[in-house]
């Protein structure tokens, strides 16, 4: 696997050679005559690998960096491609010292993460539109798109692909250890969203599933720049949000086989602690299950989430989130 990884960043190096480097591992493409802009310098970004061990993104980075530097797609305005967390790639760890994607929108710089957050704001302050391709720890039932609710993003998401499942939050922060990617991006006046793309690895459905809303991202762009984008999403996406977070205590213990978009019914047996049975608190589907496999890694803050499926009128209403 760390042989795979350096193959995929020296990769990306290589055909970023030729593309402003605003950061170690991070790039803009400039069109040699540009006939849109947006209200921010860079109409769109690409980020992979926020997470080091989550390295399916960077094929997708680098299957479009090639169509790219092909000729075989031509965007007609300015677009970012990074590398989230370099460092952990090459470790194939999630993070070195601090989570990169609770890093942002701060001012400390004293660890590794902290210290590419800082490289990487400058760019993520310039993108009108950004999409992070990430991967979940466990399998997934599916793709999903995860970003905090605005309707810019919701917009956004539900124009990339129609049948990619849209999980969305408003109100609290995704965690209260700082902010992530995508929120940053919406906190500085973009439009941010992430997509899980399956289990963490390199694979070639997910490179599929990436490189169609990478495009899609250009078209979407392309529209909305130029006044043509439809005003309401053209199909009515699935949507979920939080319906139970369980927070993780020493001991507990999920039994083995759990992944994302798992349904679960109220009461079933998903684990152990101090001896006992752990069962579901209520009815949903499993989201973000927990096993702490890397003896490095602090311990988790949540054991698991569960969401529920709810409705567009539902967006941004008080009282439809569970915590």
């Amino acid at each position: 696997m760390a042989d795979m990884n350096r193959q995929a960043l020296e990769r990306f190096e290589k055909l970023c050679h030729n593309l402003e480097k605003v950061a170690p591992l991070a790039y803009v493409w400039h069109p040699t005559k540009p006939a849109l802009s947006g209200p921010k310098p860079i109409a769109v970004t690409l980020q992979a690998a926020t997470h080091g061990n989550e390295v399916g993104g960077i094929d997708v980075l680098n299957t479009f960096l090639q169509l790219l530097q092909n000729g075989i797609i031509q965007p007609p305005f300015p677009m970012g491609f990074a590398i989230g967390n370099p460092a952990g790639v090459q470790a194939n760890r999630r993070f070195t010292e601090r989570d990169l994607n609770r890093s942002f929108g701060q001012k400390a710089a004293a660890v590794e993460e902290e210290k590419r957050a800082r490289a990487l704001e400058p760019l993520l302050e310039k993108t009108s539109l950004f999409v992070d391709f990430h991967q979940t720890i466990e399998p997934s039932h599916r793709p999903f798109f995860i970003f905090p609710y605005t309707k810019a993003s919701f917009d956004f998401a539900a124009a990339l692909h129609d049948r990619i499942p849209i999980v969305t939050h408003w109100g609290l922060s995704f965690s209260k250890d700082g902010m992530c990617s995508d929120e940053y991006v919406n906190h500085r006046g973009g439009t941010g969203l992430t997509i899980e793309l399956g289990q963490k690895g390199f694979d070639a459905y997910h490179g599929g599933v990436g490189l169609q809303v990478a495009l899609a991202a250009v078209q979407y762009a392309v529209g909305l720049f130029s006044g043509t984008q439809e005003k309401q999403p053209l199909h009515s996406p699935e949507l979920y949000t939080w319906r139970a977070v369980i927070p993780y205590e020493e001991g507990m213990t999920l039994r083995e086989g759990l992944v994302n978009f798992q349904a679960v019914d109220a009461g079933d047996p998903v684990g152990f602690h101090q001896g006992e049975t752990l069962r579901t608190p209520v009815a949903g589907w499993i989201l973000f299950p927990k096993y702490p496999r890397d003896p490095l890694a602090p311990p988790p803050k949540e054991l698991y989430r569960i969401i529920k499926r709810i409705q567009p009128d539902d967006l941004g209403k008080d009282g439809v989130i569970n915590r």
